[in-house]
């Protein structure tokens, strides 16, 4: 028997009007970062730039000044290559005096707010590249304490960089592409002057690339920069090349925050530096690039450490540091459980071994932090009885949220949960696979050993799956959000989702992720009569006693080939936004608007039926389609082709009837389908646009559906 689903409407449905587009999709900025208080000329590109730009940056104190009147198309490439920016415009930012490290800018028109790019201040001197540069004698001359912005803008272009250096001077050299959203994957190599090459570096972190050398003689050494294996290039593979005699962190050890870290640099100073009294729980706290596969832990920057270094995580459980002498099953470190326990592999095949007493029907949690704290290993861990039979090995966690648009699959061993089978010593290794060649300060680690905690962190972002998008609201409209939540231990409460910090007119109409899911919706709506606004709102999550910030997400590049509302088979490249919450906008007016009318349940199970009625603005002529947008309600989504509508309203209609397919496994419990809508007329394209903008939604209703009785016996 169907478990009866009761369905009641929250609010009304409404519609946003931007003659039928997205807001702007922002690709490139160059040059991306500047001097701190200095003033420089950046260029903004990408698509859907319709006038009256500005800018929007994660913190305060940024100034910019528009130059020109309107955005400059670009010159149509030859070749078109995916993520080709169509237009541009160009603006003087002046950033704060007191500034440091990576920031994020988004361009906000008519047509509302942009996707994020990473913008860098800080205290060395910046320059742009000046070309031809492409070979040892056009290298181009800079000083020590010179950030040199530029772009690798084919597959085969090398740039050339020529600094003086006196002998026994120490020097770190390091270029910046994927922490700050370029494609570009860096190979870095310095040579003498005599030619030859005295340090090189690539994959230091993602594409980031780190080198350090000290001078053996007086004289004029020579930075090369290319793209690795000379594959790709083009406006998406920018980078910023800093050459400097300061330090460069490798590594904040321990991990966590504690009394006291102490930073391993390149050169310079490790002094240990003061990191207690911050409360991290719930919280992430990080300019630097952060992914998915990080999105659920509790952990801190510190200003000594990004972009090198690492998170340091917060502690549940006391701290305890590995004593180096526990490399065999019989040296295992004694350790009382529960705890924290924080390690490296600093030795060729290191491994480490631990022993905690458990009792019989006890039940605790293991878990390895590595590369979610900024670790380069692939961890993973053997549990062992005291006799050495092994009772688990885990390696990568085999779960992900979603199989695109927020990837949290990772290189981390997924938690384990230990119920204890008989009283006794059980023992820990730890280790990485790649132990045999890849060893040193940065190969950190963190071994938790806990009670079962059940928990819960949430993850928001913009509703397209593929596409580069943001936030915005229409007067007398709606916008939809994604929402990913982390369960850990057992969790399966519902959550309450609210919004704090909303400009006036703005609504977050009461909502929630039910019992045992990890993916909802977030919808939003805004009175006819709201002023424009742009700027950042806090998403908050609510369960009984635990609440909790939502954690802002983008994806950062667009997947090529799909249509608006097709859903990609790959993985996206996505990443926590910087700033002070969820970026949003309201910009444009309501075309039309949705009413429902008091829904009634199917008689035969499995369905809400809805009535909505249409007012229409009178320029407005199209038809409208409603899609669910909460997973799994509505009809199927075969392979990657569009998501089928749940109904059209034709362009003279004044009602439409839906009806949505509840899933049969939605637990008991109350839960909230979303529904959205958005014009069925075709996109305006713009000449030369060969990557699709996000299909705008301009209608956002939240239905509140009650599931009785027990679930569906599959």
């Amino acid at each position: 028997m169907f478990r009866r689903a009761v369905a009641a409407f929250v609010v009304l449905l409404f519609a946003g009007y931007a003659s039928a587009q997205s807001g702007p999709q922002l690709l490139t900025v160059f040059p991306p970062g500047a001097k701190a208080g200095a003033t420089v000329e950046v260029t903004f590109s990408g698509n859907g730039f319709d006038g009256n730009e500005k800018l929007l940056f994660s913190a305060k104190g940024f100034t910019s000044e528009r130059v020109g009147a309107a955005p400059t198309p670009n010159p149509a490439p030859k070749q078109p290559q995916p993520s080709q920016p169509t237009i541009s415009v160009k603006f003087k930012v002046t950033a704060p005096k007191d500034a440091s490290g990576m920031y994020d800018v988004r361009v906000v028109s008519k047509s509302g707010l942009s996707n994020p790019r990473a913008f860098v201040v800080s205290g060395a001197t910046d320059v742009v590249e000046v070309e031809p540069n492409n070979d040892v004698g056009q290298a181009q001359k800079i000083e020590i304490e010179t950030t040199v912005n530029g772009v690798i803008s084919a597959p085969t272009d090398v740039d050339y960089t020529a600094f003086k250096a006196k002998a026994g001077q120490n020097f770190v050299v390091y270029c910046l592409t994927t922490s700050i959203d370029s494609k570009m994957q860096a190979d870095l190599m310095v040579s003498g002057p005599d030619g030859k090459p005295l340090a090189s570096n690539r994959g230091y972190r993602g594409g980031d690339a780190v080198l350090d050398f000290k001078a053996p003689t007086d004289g004029e050494y020579l930075v090369r920069v290319s793209q690795f294996a000379y594959t790709t290039g083009g406006p998406d593979h920018f980078y910023r090349l800093t050459v400097t005699a300061g330090g460069w962190v490798d590594a904040l050890v321990p991990p966590l925050e504690t009394d006291a870290v102490t930073p391993f640099t390149r050169n310079g100073p490790a002094d240990k530096i003061d990191t207690k009294g911050r409360d991290l729980e719930g919280k992430l706290q990080s300019s630097r690039l952060t992914s998915p596969t990080a999105a659920m832990i509790d952990a801190v920057d510190h200003p000594r450490s990004a972009p090198g270094g690492n998170l340091l995580l917060a502690p549940q459980t006391p701290v305890v540091l590995d004593n180096a002498k526990n490399g065999t099953a019989t040296d295992a470190q004694e350790v009382k459980a529960p705890c924290d326990i924080a390690g490296h592999i600093t030795k060729k095949n290191e491994r480490h071994w631990y022993s905690f007493a458990a009792k019989k029907g006890e039940v605790w949690t293991l878990e390895v932090f590595a590369e979610r704290i900024g670790s380069p290993v692939d961890a993973y861990f053997l549990l062992t009885d005291a006799r050495g039979k092994v009772i688990t090995e885990q390696d990568d966690g085999a779960d992900t949220l979603s199989p695109n648009q927020f990837y949290t699959k990772g290189d981390d061993p997924a938690r384990y949960r230990f119920n204890v089978p008989a009283d006794g010593t059980y023992r820990v290794m730890v280790s990485t696979r790649e132990a045999g060649v890849q060893f040193g300060v940065r190969d950190q680690y963190v071994l938790r050993i806990a009670k079962e905690k059940p928990d819960f962190r949430i993850a928001v972002m913009p509703f397209s799956t593929h596409l580069p998008d943001a936030g915005t609201l229409t007067k007398g409209g709606g916008t939809v959000f994604a929402v990913f939540v982390f369960r850990f231990d057992g969790f399966n409460d519902a959550i309450e989702l609210s919004a704090g910090a909303l400009p006036k007119g703005v609504k977050c109409p009461k909502q929630v992720i039910g019992p045992g899911q990890t993916r909802g919706t977030l919808a939003l709506t805004c009175e006819k009569d709201a002023d424009e606004w742009d700027g950042f709102i806090t998403i908050h999550a609510t369960s009984g006693t635990r609440a909790y910030t939502a954690r802002p997400f983008t994806v950062t590049w667009p997947a090529t080939g799909l249509q608006p509302n097709q859903v990609p088979n790959t993985p996206m490249i996505s990443r926590m936004d910087r700033g002070e919450g969820l970026a949003l906008a309201v910009r444009g007016e309501a075309p039309f608007t949705l009413t429902p009318v008091e829904p009634q349940v199917s008689p035969k199970g499995g369905k809400v039926e809805v009535t909505l009625k249409v007012n229409r603005d009178a320029k407005f002529k199209d038809a409208i389609q409603i899609f669910a947008a909460t997973p799994n309600f509505g009809p199927r989504q075969q392979g990657n082709q569009p998501l089928p509508a749940v109904g059209i309203a034709q362009p003279a209609s004044s009602e439409i009837k839906l009806s949505v397919d509840v899933p049969p496994t939605l637990p008991p419990g109350t839960h909230t389908l979303v529904l959205r809508g958005q014009s069925a007329a075709p996109q305006p394209k713009q000449p030369g646009n060969v990557v699709p903008r996000a299909a705008p939604t301009y209608a956002a209703v939240p239905i509140t559906i009650v599931v009785e009785g027990a679930p569906k016996k599959k």
